[in-house]
């Protein structure tokens, strides 16, 4: 069967969240029962104002019988991935819906964007999905265990992954080391506005670039959601006399994912490696996830090749659970990042 596949527009709220209301769909994503049309058209049309994303619709005749989504990440050394999304009425459903929208959003990166990695996730269960997303190339290179709240259970999903060939693996050596710091102890305090100058001078620094997302030579501007994090992220830096010297970011879920925290910074100056601090942050973070948010899983991504974050990592009840090929840009390569995750 043959359908239309156009661009989705704000006039398409309504039945976008007829779609997302279905009971198949709802159960093969993490669209949430009883949506507001009203809600999910306000982040709808929020969504379509950001230049990073797409999204397709599948029609037979007049009726949206499936939508599809393309958002392009946001963090520059990551602007070679993408990562998708669809959705298929559950009439519509093994009828060749999925495989045009899936067939537009692959040529649309390719061809036109210009993307290396596409991602998602879907639920382990899902056979119908993993079979469609292996027909494009996709492979499994990981799961993520209790993922989502699922009709009462917390169920599984994996990561897969698509990459263009020929990328170039990073196989580059660390910075060499800094100076160390003259020996001062550090305490623990919650980030404030005054602490954008020491952030940016902490995440300038070459080996904290060298394992994060961060760019060189950023801006107090790019800087300051660290400074002054939105409600709910906790922001936890450690500080030496004047001396910013670390920093760890907890963002908790919401919704089907509530149960979540995800870990989406821990970075130590430079000059104050070796002195405790990033264990000192992490157990901070895993206390206030455990006894004060009540979090299940935690988890976090870092450079595969960073065998000390790893160590430290696992030394706190962390295991890996995926590989993510080519996820990063770093001297002029890709790396690859591990994902992991610790379960109570």
């Amino acid at each position: 069967m043959s359908f239309v596949i156009r661009a989705g527009t704000e006039d398409d709220a309504a039945a976008l969240v007829r779609l997302r209301n279905q009971e198949g769909v709802r159960r093969g994503t993490l669209a949430m029962p009883y949506e507001s049309q009203h809600e999910h058209g306000r982040r709808f049309t929020t969504a379509l104002a950001m230049p990073e994303n797409v999204f397709l619709l599948a029609c037979a005749g007049e009726e949206v019988v499936g939508s599809a989504s393309l958002h392009r990440a946001r963090p520059v050394r990551r602007a070679h991935t993408a990562s998708l999304g669809i959705a298929v009425a559950d009439a519509w459903q093994g009828k060749g819906a999925g495989t045009a929208l899936f067939a537009a959003l692959v040529d649309l990166a390719d061809n036109w964007l210009n993307l290396h990695r596409l991602e998602l996730g879907v639920f382990t269960d899902n056979a119908a999905a993993i079979a469609l997303y292996r027909k494009f190339g996709f492979e499994i290179e990981g799961t993520e265990h209790c993922d989502a709240l699922r009709e009462g259970v917390l169920v599984d999903a994996h990561i897969m992954a698509r990459l263009r060939p020929g990328l170039a693996p990073d196989l580059s050596a660390a910075p060499p080391p800094a100076l160390p710091a003259p020996a001062a102890p550090f305490t623990l305090r919650a980030a404030e506005p005054g602490d954008l100058a020491g952030i940016t001078a902490l995440m300038s620094q070459p080996h904290v670039r060298h394992g994060t997302l961060h760019p060189a030579f950023s801006t107090p501007a790019q800087n300051r959601h660290l400074a002054e994090p939105p409600e709910g992220q906790k922001i936890i830096v450690a500080v030496a006399g004047d001396q910013l010297c670390g920093i760890v970011v907890l963002v908790p879920g919401k919704n089907r994912r509530a149960h979540v925290g995800d870990i989406m910074l821990l970075a130590v100056h430079d000059g104050w490696t070796r002195r405790g601090i990033g264990q000192a942050l992490l157990r901070a973070v895993l206390e206030i996830a455990d006894h004060w948010l009540g979090l299940r899983r935690l988890c976090l991504t870092v450079p595969a090749d960073n065998t000390a974050a790893i160590a430290l990592c696992q030394a706190h009840g962390f295991t890996p659970e995926a590989q993510k090929r080519a996820d990063v840009f770093r001297a002029g390569c890709y790396a690859d990042t591990l994902v992991m995750a610790r379960l109570r």
